[in-house]
């Protein structure tokens, strides 16, 4: 099975053994874990715990961010309450980065126009556009 794997197998990208030994360091649990690029860091696509997170990793494998899908009902009371009347949430991504944790959403009105919006950890809106 392991020949008929490495024969099917794409090219995806080399990732250095630091990067790997990091991801099992941070999230001992991942499984499912999917490999790619995103500029000069490595991103690992997984799930812990059943919860989908993407890791990106320098090349020495420091982790630089960690984003986690967040379902609409585990969404901070303080990020709903900051949002217009009329929008939806499509979507919502925890975004830790460094020392900052931001919540990146989708949310449609009810004339089904849907926008990017970034909130940060106080629940004040950061960045908001049109999609």
């Amino acid at each position: 099975m392991d020949f008929l794997a490495k024969i099917f197998k794409r090219g995806g990208p080399r990732i250095p053994k630091a990067v790997k030994q990091s991801l099992s360091k941070h999230f001992s649990k991942a499984k499912s874990i999917e490999w790619g690029n995103h500029g000069e860091l490595y991103e690992a696509l997984f799930f812990d715990q059943d919860i989908e997170k993407i890791a990106r990793f320098d090349q020495n494998g420091k982790l630089v961010e960690c984003r986690i899908n967040t379902p609409v009902p585990e969404i901070p009371y303080f990020v709903k309450t900051n949002l217009e009347e009329d929008f939806e949430i499509m979507n919502c991504i925890a975004v830790y980065a460094s020392e900052t944790m931001n919540y990146e959403l989708i949310v449609r009105n009810h004339e089904l126009t849907r926008y990017h919006l970034l909130i940060d950890s106080l629940g004040h809106k950061i960045k908001m556009e049109r999609l």
